[in-house]
Parts: structure tokens; C-alpha cells; sequence
């Protein structure tokens, strides 16, 4: 057969050339069937022993040719192919067998990797000369592993396998050096030649590449084939990688980390990652991302871990690490979940907080990075997340690390980490919303944060931005005020940050709306839907449909939500003209309105009257040409001569509207106070377009002429129903500024008695319209004449008609001798004379005619003269009289007395107090105005200093052009004026007047009303607080400069008296008008730098420009407040503080009101100086980062405290002061004292107390320290000490603390002991209990973070656990005595915490024996029984079977039950067992004790 063979391939063969392959062709089909059986150890005798290798090898050329060719033709499917011939042994065993060196860029095999296995193994094994040969095939491979040989790429990549008998060819992944290591006598040379040209490549000062068409680096691949000799060969390995990494090349020194994880044993990773720490000093070398994803792959010891942990921590703090490298570095150190021991994961949470805090401090400085986009924040988190998933432990330290942060630790990164944690277990949700809830509360969290998540994590927020909506929709619906309001402003936020979540914010609102069971809900809702309409109008505006609900709910609206929602959705549905309206809104708004108007039902009648003025408003305004100089002047006849257009519509809505009021002067009274206030806004922004001027021109003309044809009178007065009438307060003279003016108009009046005495029919001429049409005529007139009233300015002085008898000295006797009805029309005519005189002051208060001024400093005289000579009328009434309304915003749930039938149902509410009356009102204009007056006489009454107004005072409020009088006009020291100062200064009256009516709306506007009573009186006049705010700006510097005044007057007198704060010349009437002038001046700086938005970081950058004038707070009016403090200074040192910064200016003004506490004469002063001190900080806190000047400013607050708690208060009248209102202010003092107060501080206050509380018990005697604390109220003072026994233990437990941790307990239960012998000493219930309550949170608190801190200690210092058990014991005993002795007397409020007391101790005492039965001192525990006693230690007996049956029960007490929680430490621990607990003293125990009763 095989010469029939050679004679059929007459063909020569090919010539060797190394540097080119033949390629034959296959043909699919070929019948020749030659098999060549080759047998190696055959040919291997023909050839001598003695010839070379070399020529050995090619005298078996032939032969292995012609094997490998009958192999090929074996296969049906494959052509013919020849092969060059090979170069070496090595070639020569590859393609024996069945390997194709020169088919394309990877080996092709005939058969299998297992079989090709197999025939290297036969090979090498049916050898003679074995040793040999395979050191002959070593040197082979190591030539074809070299850099520059053909073969090297070939070996090290995967294979094409085209196998006998298999219908396809596929490429197998591994190579076919992994065949070579798959031989056990081949594995270790292979080793060998593969390590050393690693090293060769890697010390190459080049990559080195591979020869095939696509080359490869060649060091990865020969890295890659090391995997399969791990576990075998690590020592070799992890030697020969260490020795080439400190020789490697850079590029080189990756390769070998990136391929670490496979070619390294797990054993070696943390020598590895040694390796690395030794060679790469530099941070930012070690942490690239080759190196990061070898590092998260490798098998870490704990120590290893933490050592990567700190260079981590090092590398990302250091501002040298990417947002694209971060997330790796968190996946990294989430691999020390692996151990999940409690220590570790401990560790991790506080270096993520660390590394976060820190690039959040560093962002804050710097701004964002610009690398920071959304795949790296969500890679970030997202790793965070998976880490939370995977360790139950991890999820619970970090939930109880941001649970126990301090009050200032809590940062926006806590905020993402806790949605975090809800999204992965829900059924916590509840547990993680109240930390947020109580943060929320105590002002650890404010809506800060959520600018800061803006900056920091919006991508992630996003993602989990309906988790947040969830809390917030439950934030809402908070009665705490705070909470709610926080929940309000996150919204807003919300709003502006993400488009993609509006209209779910939107619609979230209008549930809120819906909502019937909280009216405050309710109004918050809708206030919010207004408030992003007019700051995002155009977004609302895309989303206007979505509010065609609300129309629906209408009739469940009070007035007050009435005004505010169609406030709303007038405006979106005729929005600025730059925006599209929504039709559908339109056309169901007009269809709503008119049938409201035509409703018989008052309080629906009322809504469309509310609702046509909002749709009247927003209809009117509408984008005006530039006005003429005389366009003033120009009349509009009537409706029809209106051009087309809305303010043609909106004067037609005015005409359909009072027709269909008819005769209700309440009704007609309502309308023209809403057009006032709704046409009184201001341009400032917001409101883009202003009021049409034609429309304007019209409705001032016919609302002019209605107002003289009804209410100017120039009739005789006459005596109506038995009540002499005369013209009265007549203060218009002529003078040089009037000369042209006619005597008739001088002489006009308004006959307020006739209006009230004897009324018309028409609701136009009802006395209930007068002040409201007065007030709609000003704002119209100051419209068209640019804010003069001068055609008006008669009404100013014009004379009154009044009761002739109310100017006699002997008025009050008078005023007896009429009938009831008499005496109750004539209150309602000063009632309405007041109501008058208010409304036309506040109008031409900011008039700058000198005349003008002077005839409303006389008006304002004369008013305050009337207001207390109305006083004494008041105790004299009738018991059923009620005030006449000055507003008419009737609430459905809340009527009121039925009076006369002008009077109809009147809104006024008697729900003033006795601190805060209710007397504010707002109106939101300021302008310029002009005539003369004569000086009145004031009336001596006696002045109720602490309130200005009594319960049934109800006036109209003043509105905001009163600010002018402050801020124009001169101040005198002088109670009364001269004669010759009046209508020239201001005096203490006037300054007292003023500054009550200010600080009202003040208190209004910044603190809200919460009562639903209070709300529909005092929000007509504050739409808008913001625009409040902004008007009291010009006054501040006035406020300041009579501030000093006052102060200046009051320290006079206090120097006089040598400062004895009890001397009666300091509650002289004028004295105590310094005081109460001086305690308003700071109640209004208090409530001004309260309002929230001075800490809306938001606006900071507004917050900080300079402003030019009073002017610009019509542009942005978060502004103001750098003005304001600016205002507190010298004009000289203005520039000198625009260079500084918030917080700078804060403290400035900190450190100026700080120096008024020797001016304080009341408590209340006292209390509101603090307040005012504390708004300062907070402001300041909220902008500073430097915490070493916030520290010193609380610890200033704080001695501040303590200085006005250790002086003596007096009332105005010269007592002490107490009672319930006193306690009050007590209380803040002693929080404010108390609060971040040091062990030390704490137990020298203690130390003073127990030297001077026993004194208490007799009767009306006070601490010297403290005088205004007596028994009564002392458990203020003791309840301030408990609560901040508590919060230091607790803020300390939250720290990270080492070192002596039983320390910080034994200080502890030193200060409880303090308390308890301050119980004992002072027998008050109230302390008892209090102090019952705080001992249980302190065992509770032991409990959890103690035990820890005794265990470290009993074997080391038994001694000193001893005393700390000991001294525990005493509060555990007076405890049990204290449950006890309330059982036995039926205290419910302190039986009440007996059960979990019981089971509190119960825990502590087996917690405490199972310490000391770990560590063998069990027979150093005794359990006793203890006898029932009392407090003063007298045992109580109680009959055996009184509580018989009762024994489970946790509110009964049985007789013989005792207490077990003493424990006794044995001679065993080197002491003196002494046994505190005493057994009865029959010697027996009764059945029912046991172990799981204490009392």
C-alpha cells in the first residue's frame, strides 16, 4: 500500500519555507481512502541513536508528512491539505498530533482538546529516550514563545477544532498551551518557559504584540494561562509575579494586577494587595480603575479590608477622586460585607458618611464637579443599594447610625441612604418616616436639604422621587405646624427641580383639597396651588386642566379657601397675555360664577361674589401702553364706552354683580373689600401685567361719585331716637395750601349716627359700606393719580356726627341713663366712627403733605382718645352686645348673634387673648398725599399695659401705609404731648398704637393663623406676607433709632433707682409705656428674622447683593434681609458690611441685640429677646460651615438664660409676676438655659439646688438662685433637668466614643442620683412623676448602649462596677418605693408607667446576672425580696386577698409582690457581699414571687 501510494503522488513536495503556508483547497467529496499507519517507535529504529536531533528530526520529515496527509483525507468533508514541513520537535509533535500550524491566525486541531491530549501523552510516553525528549520540546517552546516568533500568538489563543466526523468547525476557547499544561511531566518545564518570557515581556520598554493579523499584547495572554496552575504551583507563581511586578513596566504592572484574580491562589490576594500598598505610595496611582476592579474581585482579610478602607477614605477626601471612580471604590469597600461583623460594618457606614459629608462640604466650597452625570451617581447609589440587599446587618447599623446622629450630623447623603432603605424593605417605611418626622420637628432637618439633594443627587432623588412624595403627602396632613410646613416648601422645591414630577404634585395637591376631615389641610393645599402658580405660572399653566376638580368642590370651601382657589384658577384660566389660556377652564370658571351670584343661599352668593372679584382681577389685567402725562385726567362715561376687550368684560362682571347682591349690605360690603385688596397688589414680578387703565378710569369715577352721593352729608344733625346728635372732630382749616378750595367743602361731614340711628333701604347707603367703599375708592384713585388722593383728602378732617354726651367729663353717668337699645346703638356708632377714622389714617398715612401729615397725627390723637375713652363704655354694656363686623367673610360652622337688619350676620368672632388680641390686618399699598387740623384733648383712663385691646374690641386693622408714620415721622419721649406737639411728633401713645398694629400682622404673616376661627379675620389683609414683610423693611432703621431711645430712657431710670428692680418709681404710667414701647420694638425684630425664608439657602445668592433702596424690595424680596441688618447700623459702616458674608452680618447682629438684656424690665421683653437672639443663630447656623463661632453664640443664648432666670419679674402694676402665662415664659428660659448644657454645668446646678430647694416647702418662699421658682412651679425647673440629663447621655451614646466608655454612665447615674435627692427633698407629685419617666429612659438607654461598657470592665475594675451597681440601686429603690407608695394612694398618672418600668428592670436585672455568670462570678449575684414601703420608708400593708385574682395584671399591684432588681457583688470579686434587698420578716416567701415581678 505504500508504494501504491508513491507511485499515485508523483507530485514533489514543497520546499520548507518558514515564511510562507500553503493553503489547499478542500473538495467535500473525495473516495480516497489511504490510511498511513505511523508509528513513532517504528520509525524511531530506522534512524541511529548516535545522529543528531537535528537531522533525526528530518529523516522523520517524510513519514509525519504522510501520516498527517492520510489524517486529512480520512475526513470526507475536507480537502486535501499539505503542511509545511516542521522546523523542530516541537512542530513536529504539534502536527503528529493532528495540530494545522498555517491555517490563518489560530491553530486548527483535527480532533478534540481531550484527544489531542491524549496523542501528546502517547507521544511523549512511547518514547524510548523520554527525559529528553522533553527537554527537547521545552527548548522548542521556548523558541516559539518568543516575542517575535509566528507561533506565540497562536499558542496562547483560542483554537478553531475541525474534527473528524463533525458537520461544523468551531473555535474553542482554550489554547493550546493549556493543553501542554494538562500533561504532568510537561507542566512544570512549560511552567517554567511561560514565566520567564512573562518576565521578558514585561520588562520590555515596549508592548509587545503578537504576529497575526489582528495582533494581540502578548503579556495578557500569557498571564491568561496561569489560571490553570493556581492552585497547583501559588508559592512559584505568587514568587515569580512578585519578582516580575517590582521589575515591570508600568503598562505591564496593570496587565499583571488586572489578571491578579485568576492568576493568583486566594491565599495570596491580601500579600498581593501589600505588594501594591508598598508600590504604589500614591493614592491616586493605586486607585485607577484597572487596579479598583482587580481589588473588588480578590479574596480580602478583614485587616486588609481596613487597610484599604483608610486609603480609600485618604483618596476620596483628598479631592483627587473622580464621580467616575467613586462608585468603584464604594463597590470595593462594600466587599467587608462579607464578614458582616458588627465591627466592620460599623467601621464602613462611618467612612461612607465621611467620604459623602466630606465631597458634599467640598461641593458646597467649590461648586459641583463637572464630571458629576447621571450613570455615575446611579452606578454610586446603586452599589449602596446592592450592599443594603445583601446584609440584613448593614441595613439595620446604618438605619441606627442616622437614627442616633446628632443634631447637627443629619446631611443631605442621610436623606438618599434613608429612601434607600425603604425602597428596599417597605414594611419599614413607618419606623424611618418618624426619624425623619422627629428630625423635622426639632429642626434638625429643614428644606435646606433638599437644595443641597438638588446640587448633590437629583439623579438619584429622581429615581426615588416618589418615596419622598409619600412622606411628604403624609407630612402634610401633621397637626405640628412645623412639620406641615416643611412638607409645604419641600413641595415647592420639588416643583421647581423636576418637571417630570408636576403634575403628580399637582394632582397630590388637589387631593389635599379634597380632604374634609382638616380645614387647615385644606387651606395649606390650596395656598401651595397658588404659590407655584405665581412662581412657575407657565408650568401650572401646561397642567390647568387637571384643577377643573376643584370647581366641584366649591361648596365645601369656607370663604376663606374660597378666595384662594379661585384666586387660582382665575388665573390660570385668563393668564398673563403672554400665556395661552385654558379654555375649558374658562368657560366652566364663568358658568360657576354666575350661577354662585344668583344663588339664594348666602354662603354660595358669597362665594360668587369672591370668586367674580378674583375673575374680575384676572380679567383686568392686561398689557397697558406708556400712560400720558394727563391721561389722569381723561373720563370714561360708562361701561359701553370701554374699548373691547377684558376690561370690558371685568366691568361688566362689576355691574352683573352688585345688581344681583340687591339689598345685602353685608353682601355689597364683602364685594368692595375683596376689589380693595385684590386691585391693591402691587406690580412686583409676579403679577406681569397691570390693571387696564381705562377700566380703572371708569370703575374710580362711578365708585367716586356713589361714595359722595351716599355717605357726604351736609345736613343739620338732629336728635334721633332719643340721642342728641352733633357734628363733631372737625379738624379742616383753611390755610395757604387750600386757598382755592370752597367753605362748603370744608364744612362736609359724615353722619355715621343717622347711618346707624336710622338706616336706608338701599345696601349702598348702609354704614356697613362705608369703610369698605372708602377703601376701594383709595385704591382706585391712587391707581389713576399715581398715588394721590389729593381730590379726596377732605375726607381726612371732615367733621363726624356723634353723640353730643361722649365728650362730658361725666360721659360714663350718661351713658347709664340710657335705655339698653340706646346704649347699644350709640357703642355701635364710636364702633363704626372708629372703624372710619382707621380706614381714612391708614390712607393718607403716606401722603408726604406736611398739612396732610399733621391733620393724621391729629386723626390718629383723636383715635387712640376714643378707642380708651370706649374702654369703660365696654364694662357698661349690654351682656348680649356684640361689635359691629369689619370684615365680612362669614364661616358657615361659626355663626354669630344675630343683630338689626343692616347688621345681618357679621363676621367678627370673639376669640381674642390675653396676650395676642386679635386686632391685625394688612393692606399691601404705600403712596403719597394733602389739608389742617385743630388740637383734642385726651382723656386719662386707665391703661392695660400687658394687652392694648380687650376681648370685645374688635376693630377694622389698620392697613399697611400706616409704616410711613413710623418711618417719617419725628419721636418724642413725651406722654402726653404738648399742646404745641401734637400733629407734630410722635409720642408714646401714637409709638405704642403703631408698633401693636405692626407686630400683629407681623405675627400674623410670619407664624400663620392656625385656629379657623382666627383665619377668615385676619388673611383678607395678608394675600400676600411676603409684600408685609418687604413694607416693614424702610421702617426697621426708625424701629432700631426708638429702640435705642427707649433703651437710653429705661437705663436712666433703673440708674436712678440703683438699679432695685423693685423700686415703684419704675412702674410709674410713663415708665411703663418705655416698657411696653421697648418690649414691642424686639417682639418685632423677633418675629421679622423668624420668618422662614430668611434660612432658605435657595436664595442666597439674593440673599447677599446689595441692594440700592427701599425700592427694590418690590423686585425679589428675599432680599431684604441683608438690608435689615445693614439697617441696624451706622449709614457710614454700610459699605464696610457689604463685604461680609451672611453669617458675618448675622452675628453682627446677634452681638447688637445681645447688649439690651440691662434694658429688660418684663419677662416678656425677656423671652422675646431670646427669641430674637435665637432666630439670629439659626440663620446664622443654617449659612456658616465654621462651627467654633456658632458654639460661642449658643453658650452666649445660653448664659444670656441664665441671667433672666436668676432675676426677680414684676407685672406692670409692681407685683411678681406669676401665673400661667409667666410659666410659660419660664419654661423657654430654662430650655434655653438648659439646652447642649456640659456634665459639669449640670451637676454645679445641681449642687446649688440641693443646697437650696428644702426652703420650698415652706410656704411662698422662692430659690434665692432662682427667684420666681416656688414649689408651685419648681417642677419647670426640675423637668428642664431631667429632659437634659437624657439628651447629653443621648447625643454622647451617639458619637463614636473610646477610651473609658463606663465613664460617661457613671457621670450619669451621678446627676440621677442629684435629681433623686432634689425628689426627696422637694415632695411634689409632679416631680415624681417626672422623675419616674426619665429613670426608665435612662435603665432603657443602659439597656442598650451600657451593658457593652460593663463587660469591658468586670474583670479588669470589679471595684468600680461595684459602686456603679450600688449607686444604681439607690434610683432602682426609691423607684420601687415610689410605685408602691402610688399604688397604695391610687396615683393613676405614675401607675400608669408601672408595667414597663416592671419590665425594664426585669431586663436589667438578668442582663447584669448573665455578665456576671459569663464571667464566673455568678455567686457574686443574690435576687432579694423587698417589703412594700412608701417614700418616708414605713412598710404598707395590704390584706392578702385584696387583690386576689389579680395577679397577672399590669394595673393591679398584689400585695406580696417585690422588687428583685438589686444585685450584689460577692467576696468572690475581692469585696464585701452586702445584701440591700430584705426578705419579710417571718422568714418566708410568698408563692406569688417570681422572678417576673418587680412590685
Amino acid at each position: 500500500m505504500f508504494r501504491k501510494f508513491k507511485k499515485r503522488t508523483q507530485k514533489a513536495l514543497n520546499p520548507i519555507d518558514e515564511n510562507t503556508t500553503i493553503k489547499l483547497p478542500r473538495k467535500s467529496e473525495l473516495t480516497t481512502d489511504v490510511s498511513v499507519k505511523s508509528n513513532a517507535s517504528g520509525s524511531e529504529e530506522n534512524i541511529p541513536a548516535s545522529q543528531e536531533h537535528t537531522q533525526r528530526f528530518l529523516s522523520q520529515h517524510s513519514a509525519i508528512l504522510a501520516a498527517t496527509l492520510g489524517r486529512t483525507q480520512s475526513s470526507g468533508r475536507n480537502a486535501l491539505t499539505q503542511s509545511r514541513q516542521p522546523n523542530n520537535f516541537f512542530e513536529l509533535v504539534l502536527i503528529r498530533s493532528g495540530v494545522q500550524l498555517d491555517q490563518g491566525d489560530t491553530l486548527v486541531l483535527a480532533c478534540d482538546h481531550v484527544t489531542i491530549v491524549a496523542k501528546l501523552r502517547e507521544i511523549f510516553t512511547s518514547a524510548a529516550t523520554y527525559s529528553d525528549k522533553v527537554e527537547t520540546f521545552r527548548i522548542g517552546l521556548n523558541a516559539a514563545m518568543a516575542p517575535n516568533s509566528k507561533l506565540v500568538q497562536k499558542l496562547l489563543t483560542g483554537c478553531t477544532v475541525d474534527a473528524a466526523g463533525e458537520e461544523q468547525i468551531y473555535q474553542s476557547q482554550n489554547s493550546m498551551f493549556m493543553n501542554f499544561l494538562m500533561i504532568d511531566f510537561l507542566r512544570q518545564p512549560c511552567l517554567e518557559v511561560l514565566l520567564n518570557r512573562i518576565e521578558e515581556v514585561s520588562t520590555a520598554d515596549r508592548v509587545l504584540t503578537g504576529k497575526a493579523t489582528i495582533a494581540l499584547p502578548l503579556l495578557p495572554l500569557m498571564l491568561a494561562q496561569l489560571r490553570y496552575l493556581t492552585a497547583t504551583h501559588k508559592e512559584q507563581v505568587y514568587q515569580r509575579i512578585e519578582s516580575i511586578f517590582n521589575k515591570a513596566t508600568e503598562p505591564a504592572k496593570l496587565d499583571i494586577i488586572a489578571n491578579a484574580e485568576l492568576v493568583l491562589d486566594a491565599s495570596k490576594h491580601d500579600a498581593f494587595v501589600d505588594l501594591l500598598n508598598m508600590n504604589y505610595s500614591n493614592t491616586m496611582d493605586l486607585f485607577n480603575m484597572t487596579t479598583v476592579h482587580t481589588l473588588s474581585n480578590l479574596s480580602l482579610s478583614d485587616t486588609t479590608q481596613a487597610k484599604l478602607r483608610r486609603r480609600i477614605l485618604e483618596f476620596a477626601t483628598n479631592g483627587d477622586c473622580s464621580d467616575t471612580t467613586l462608585p468603584h471604590l464604594i463597590r470595593l469597600m462594600l466587599n467587608s460585607l462579607k464578614m458582616d461583623t458588627d465591627d466592620s460594618v460599623r467601621e464602613l457606614v462611618l467612612i461612607l458618611r465621611e467620604i459623602f459629608n466630606w465631597r458634599h462640604k467640598n461641593y458646597k466650597d467649590k461648586g459641583p464637579p463637572t464630571a458629576s452625570d447621571k450613570k455615575s451617581q446611579l452606578d454610586l447609589f446603586g452599589f449602596v443599594e446592592l450592599g443594603i440587599i445583601r446584609s440584613k446587618r448593614f441595613y439595620q447599623i446604618w438605619q441606627r447610625a442616622i437614627a442616633g446622629l446628632p443634631a447637627n450630623g443629619f446631611s443631605s447623603f442621610d436623606l438618599i441612604v434613608l429612601l434607600l432603605l425603604i425602597h428596599v424593605n417597605e414594611d419599614n417605611s413607618l419606623y424611618i418616616e418618624n426619624i425623619i418626622r422627629r428630625r423635622v420637628k426639632l429642626e434638625h432637618i429643614t428644606v435646606n436639604i433638599l437644595e443641597e439633594v438638588k446640587l448633590h443627587y437629583s439623579h438619584v432623588l429622581e429615581q426615588h422621587i416618589s418615596l419622598l412624595m409619600h412622606i411628604l403627602h403624609d407630612f402634610m396632613r401633621e397637626k405640628n405646624r412645623i412639620v406641615s410646613e416643611f412638607a409645604k416648601s419641600s413641595y415647592s422645591i420639588l416643583f421647581k427641580i423636576f418637571s417630570s414630577i408636576q403634575k403628580n404634585i399637582l394632582k397630590k395637591l388637589l387631593e389635599l383639597t379634597c380632604d374634609k376631615s382638616s380645614p387647615h389641610l385644606t387651606t395649606m393645599a390650596l395656598e401651595l396651588l397658588r404659590e407655584l402658580q405665581r412662581k412657575s405660572a407657565k408650568d401650572v399653566q401646561n397642567c390647568g386642566t387637571l384643577l377643573l376638580p376643584m370647581l366641584d368642590r366649591l361648596n365645601d370651601f369656607t370663604l376663606t379657601q374660597t378666595r384662594v382657589a379661585m384666586d387660582l384658577l382665575c388665573h390660570i384660566a385668563f393668564p398673563d397675555p403672554k400665556l395661552s389660556g385654558c379654555l375649558q377652564l374658562q368657560e366652566q370658571v364663568d358658568m360657576v360664577v354666575k350661577k354662585q351670584l344668583i344663588n339664594s343661599t348666602d354662603h354660595v352668593k358669597r362665594q360668587g361674589i369672591i370668586g367674580c372679584v378674583q375673575l374680575i382681577d384676572a380679567m383686568a389685567r392686561i398689557e397697558n401702553e406708556p400712560v400720558e402725562q394727563d391721561d389722569s385726567l381723561t373720563s370714561v362715561e360708562n361701561v359701553d364706552s370701554l374699548p373691547d376687550g377684558r376690561g370690558k368684560v371685568a366691568a361688566n362682571f362689576i355691574t352683573r354683580t352688585e345688581a344681583s347682591i340687591g339689598n345685602s349690605s353685608e353682601s355689597l360690603a364683602l364685594f368692595y373689600e375683596e376689589l380693595a385688596t385684590v386691585f391693591s397688589q402691587r406690580y412686583d414680578g409676579t403679577l406681569v401685567c397691570d390693571l387696564d387703565n381705562h377700566f380703572i378710569a371708569w370703575a374710580c369715577e362711578v365708585m367716586t361719585f356713589r361714595f359722595q352721593a351716599s355717605f357726604v352729608s351736609e345736613e343739620l344733625p338732629e336728635t334721633i331716637k332719643g340721642i342728641p346728635l352733633d357734628y363733631q372732630l372737625n379738624i379742616n382749616e383753611l390755610d395757604e395750601t387750600n386757598a382755592d378750595t370752597e367753605s362748603a367743602v370744608l364744612s362736609i361731614g359724615i353722619n355715621i349716627s343717622k347711618l346707624v340711628l336710622s338706616p336706608k333701604a338701599k345696601a349702598c347707603d348702609s354704614i356697613y359700606v362705608l369703610a369698605p367703599l372708602f377703601n376701594f375708592v383709595r385704591v382706585l384713585n391712587n391707581h389713576r393719580h399715581h398715588y394721590s388722593l389729593e381730590l379726596i383728602n377732605a375726607l381726612l378732617g371732615c367733621a363726624i356726627v356723634l353723640p353730643t354726651f361722649f365728650e362730658d367729663e361725666n360721659y360714663l353717668t350718661a351713658f347709664d341713663n340710657f335705655e339698653v337699645d340706646q346704649q347699644k346703638d350709640i357703642l355701635n356708632i364710636y364702633f363704626h366712627t372708629v372703624n372710619w377714622m382707621r380706614v381714612t389714617i391708614s390712607a393718607f398715612a403716606s401722603q408726604r403733605d406736611s398739612a396732610t401729615r399733621r391733620r393724621v397725627l391729629l386723626r390718629l390723637g383723636e383715635l387712640i382718645r376714643i378707642e380708651q375713652r370706649i374702654k369703660p363704655l365696654l364694662g357698661k354694656a349690654p351682656i348680649d352686645f356684640v361689635a359691629p363686623p369689619y370684615q365680612f367673610l362669614t364661616n358657615v360652622k361659626h355663626s354669630v348673634i344675630h343683630q338689626k337688619r343692616q347688621a345681618g350676620k357679621a363676621g367678627a368672632k370673639a376669640n381674642s387673648t390675653a396676650i395676642d388680641p386679635d386686632v391685625t390686618g394688612n393692606q399691601t399699598t404705600l403712596a403719597d398725599f394733602t389739608i389742617k387740623v385743630g388740637p383734642s384733648k385726651a382723656a386719662k383712663t386707665k391703661t392695660d399695659f400687658e394687652q392694648m385691646y380687650g376681648p370685645g374690641e374688635k376693630y377694622r386693622p389698620m392697613e399697611v401705609g400706616i409704616i410711613m408714620l413710623l418711618v417719617e415721622q419725628k419721636f418724642v419721649l413725651n406722654y402726653p404731648l404738648e399742646s404745641e406737639q401734637v400733629g407734630e411728633f410722635l409720642g408714646l401713645l401714637e409709638l405704642r398704637f403703631l408698633l401693636e398694629d405692626m407686630v400683629q400682622k407681623l405675627e400674623a404673616a410670619v407664624n400663620g393663623q392656625q385656629d379657623s376661627i382666627d383665619s377668615d379675620s385676619l388673611r383678607p389683609h395678608l394675600a400676600k406676607p411676603e409684600d408685609f414683610i418687604c413694607d416693614l423693611l424702610p421702617c426697621l432703621l426708625e424701629v432700631n433709632n426708638h429702640l435705642i431711645t427707649l433703651a437710653g430712657a429705661i437705663d436712666e431710670e433703673v440708674e436712678k433707682v440703683k438699679h432695685v428692680y423693685s423700686n415703684l418709681d419704675l412702674f410709674r404710667e410713663r415708665v411703663n409705656y418705655f416698657r411696653t414701647c421697648f418690649g414691642l420694638c424686639i417682639r418685632l425684630f423677633a418675629l421679622y428674622f423668624a420668618w422662614s425664608e430668611w434660612a432658605d439657602k435657595s436664595q442666597a445668592d439674593l440673599l447677599h447683593s446689595k441692594l440700592i433702596y427701599i425700592f427694590l424690595l418690590f423686585k425679589v424680596l428675599i432680599n431684604s434681609f441683608l438690608e435689615s441688618l445693614y439697617k441696624l447700623h451706622p449709614q457710614d459702616q454700610w459699605k464696610r458690611y457689604e463685604k461680609k458674608t451672611i453669617p458675618q452680618l448675622a452675628t453682627l447682629a446677634f452681638e447688637y441685640f445681645l447688649k439690651y438684656e440691662k434694658s429688660v424690665l418684663n419677662l416678656s421683653t425677656a423671652v422675646q429677646l431670646h427669641r430674637l437672639l435665637c432666630s439670629l443663630l439659626k440663620v446664622s447656623s443654617n449659612q456658616n460651615n465654621a462651627s467654633q463661632p456658632i458654639c460661642q453664640q449658643f453658650e452666649e443664648t445660653r448664659l444670656l438664660c441664665d441671667k433672666l432666670l436668676r432675676r426677680k419679674w414684676f407685672h406692670y402694676s409692681g407685683t411678681l409676676d406669676k401665673g400661667a402665662q409667666c410659666n410659660i415664659y419660664l419654661d423657654e428660659l430654662v430650655k434655653g438655659f438648659l439646652k447642649n448644657s456640659t456634665y459639669k454645668g449640670q451637676n454645679e446646678l445641681l449642687g446649688e439646688l440641693l443646697k437650696e430647694c428644702s426652703i420650698l416647702n415652706t410656704k411662698d418662699k422662692a430659690l434665692s438662685s432662682f427667684p420666681n421658682f416656688k414649689k408651685a412651679n419648681f417642677p419647670l425647673l426640675f423637668r428642664g433637668l431631667c429632659e437634659v440629663l437624657i439628651h447629653s447621655l443621648s447625643a454622647q451614646l451617639s458619637v463614636n466614643n473610646e477610651g473609658d466608655r463606663l465613664k460617661l454612665w457613671e457621670s450619669t447615674v451621678g446627676l440621677l442620683n442629684g435629681l433623686l435627692s432634689v425628689v426627696q427633698l422637694v415632695e411634689q407629685p409632679r416631680n415624681f412623676g417626672l422623675f419616674l419617666k426619665h429613670s426608665q429612659l435612662f435603665l432603657k438607654l443602659l439597656l442598650q448602649h451600657g451593658m457593652s461598657a460593663l463587660e469591658s470592665i468586670v474583670r479588669d475594675d470589679p471595684e468600680r462596677l461595684t459602686n456603679f451597681l450600688r449607686e444604681l440601686q439607690k434610683v432602682t429603690r426609691f423607684l420601687h418605693q415610689l410605685c408602691c407608695h402610688s399604688k397604695s394612694i391610687k396615683n393613676t398618672a405614675i401607675i400608669s408607667y408601672i408595667p414597663t418600668l416592671r419590665e425594664t428592670i426585669e431586663t436589667l436585672v438578668f442582663r447584669v446576672k448573665a455578665l456576671l455568670a459569663a464571667n464566673n462570678c455568678h455567686s457574686a449575684f443574690h435576687m432579694g425580696n423587698m417589703i412594700n414601703r412608701d417614700l418616708h420608708g414605713d412598710s404598707i400593708r395590704t390584706p392578702v386577698g385584696s387583690f386576689g385574682g389579680e395577679e397577672n395584671s399590669d394595673e393591679e399591684i398584689p400585695a406580696d409582690d417585690t422588687s428583685v432588681d438589686e444585685t450584689v457583688l460577692g467576696e468572690e470579686m475581692g469585696i464585701t457581699a452586702v445584701s440591700i434587698g430584705t426578705r419579710p420578716s417571718d422568714g418566708s416567701r410568698s408563692k406569688s414571687s417570681s422572678r417576673s415581678k418587680c412590685f
